[in-house]
């Protein structure tokens, strides 16, 4: 078996944990339900929640907590760009991860947001896998090597 990079053992698991939680329910596991899913302290929890997001990348923690803010392409709280597919909803970062959200996960759906510049209404949506447009463009205020500098404002 060839090694795969990420996180092993308990970590990895954890991971994976906070990903299917917020796919399913569109939103994030504290670290006292991850603590009663693998029968582990809150603690324990919280310190590899830490290192997710110290060593991985993809985890964001909410500043001075151990909650989790992102878990790339998903956003824990509610933001401008909300991704709805049947009855489900969840928030994506930007428009990116909005519409990666719907990537990730298989389904077509649809991501309303606001212009940034005159606050008309938008929305995207995706069906068969296929993005629906009318000649709108994405604008990245900051260029992509920038983005996790500040992944917050970003």
């Amino acid at each position: 078996m060839r090694n795969r990079p990420g996180p092993s053992g308990l970590d990895g698991e954890l991971r994976l944990a906070v990903y299917q939680h917020i796919a399913e329910s569109g939103v994030a596991p504290s670290p006292v339900d991850l603590a009663r899913r693998f029968g582990i302290a809150p603690m324990e929890a919280e310190d590899s929640l830490r290192r997710l997001a110290e060593t991985e990348g993809a985890l964001v923690l909410l500043p001075g907590s151990p909650y989790v803010w992102m878990a790339e392409p998903f956003s824990a709280v509610p933001t401008s760009f909300a991704v709805e597919s049947g009855s489900q909803c969840w928030w994506g970062n930007c428009i990116w991860d909005a519409l990666a959200v719907l990537a990730l996960l298989g389904r077509d759906g649809m991501v309303s947001t606001s212009c940034p510049d005159c606050s008309e209404p938008l929305r995207v949506g995706v069906d068969g896998g296929v993005l629906e447009h009318d000649g709108a463009v994405a604008h990245f205020a900051v260029p992509a090597r920038e983005w996790w500098r500040d992944i917050g404002f970003t």
